[in-house]
């Protein structure tokens, strides 16, 4: 099997990469990137991950960037996590990815336009956030609405999506978005909040934020 690291930030969609590398059940080993250092910055990482982002997957030595391209590996690799459930036919499959791009395109900007609005201007972050909040409002009518009929994205059992999902509606709470609403949203959330691998993924996080913290101090 791969040798494994995977490049993460506190709080970032990295948590989706560390759940589906938690279910795989693989060792690896991960290093968090302190944002307000500049860790991102740095040459040695840029030489990685062009624009300095987060995920950054190392195997054997080889990079890979993007969580819709890790994820979609990750379950090449190991088949048997669950990561995404059976695909009959290559349509199957293109539905899988799909779903994953709209995460990654359509919730994952306007979820940072609420809890970061500063990050799209350097002006006035008051419309950005409004906008924001308006786009991720839509979203999740559209999610409820879906969820109200499965109790996971793909029907009975759990994939990775859940967790892209889980990871962008929570995410919106950082900028104070008001996710009470919805009430299917919230049964999702509950169940997803009950997996061991997005418990062992969260309290991974918290012990290499733990460590950066003290290397703060």
């Amino acid at each position: 099997m791969a040798d494994l690291l995977l490049y993460h930030a506190h709080t970032a969609c990295t948590r989706v990469t560390l759940t589906a590398l938690e279910a795989t059940g693989e060792a690896y080993e991960d290093r968090m990137l302190d944002f307000r250092a500049g860790e991102n910055r740095r040459p040695d990482y840029l030489a990685l991950s062009p624009g300095g982002k987060v995920p950054c997957l190392l195997a054997n030595g080889e990079h890979l960037t993007e969580n819709v391209a890790i994820l979609r590996w990750l379950h090449a690799e190991y088949p048997d996590a669950g990561l995404f459930p059976p695909a009959a036919d290559a349509w199957d499959e293109a539905q899988q990815m799909s779903a994953l791009s709209w995460i990654a395109s359509g919730w994952h900007p306007s979820v940072r336009a609420v809890k970061v609005p500063f990050l799209w201007t350097k002006s006035d972050t008051g419309p950005v956030r409004e906008r924001g909040e308006e786009l991720v409002t839509a979203l999740c009518d559209q999610l409820d609405s879906d969820l109200e009929q499965r109790r996971w994205w793909f029907g009975n059992d759990w994939s990775i999506v859940d967790t892209y999902l889980w990871w962008a509606y929570t995410n919106s709470e950082f900028g104070g978005f008001d996710l009470s609403l919805w009430r299917y949203i919230a049964r999702h959330r509950a169940d997803h909040e009950a997996l061991p691998q997005l418990r062992r993924a969260l309290a991974r996080e918290d012990a290499a934020h733990e460590k950066m913290e003290a290397a703060r101090a």
